[in-house]
């Protein structure tokens, strides 16, 4: 099987008046073709952020602060 979609170190960070909230800190996993993955946690964890962030589509003040995504290699 090959290689979907590969997230490394991901860090979603949401500055706010009482300092920085690291939503997502160094979330890193894989899923190859025919794979699932499930999200499992607390309300609040950050279930949401970390898949609005793989699909980058973090809204402001929300930023993307490091990591990689590569979707088949790119």
């Amino acid at each position: 099987m090959s290689r979907l979609l590969e997230v490394s170190n991901l860090q979603t960070h949401f500055p706010t008046r009482a300092g920085l909230v690291k939503a997502v800190n160094d979330v890193s996993f894989q899923i190859d073709e025919g794979e699932l993955l499930g999200l499992v946690g607390e309300s609040g964890c950050g279930k949401s952020i970390t898949a609005l962030s793989v699909m980058r589509l973090i809204s402001e003040p929300g930023k993307i602060a490091a990591g990689s995504i590569k979707f088949k290699g790119e």
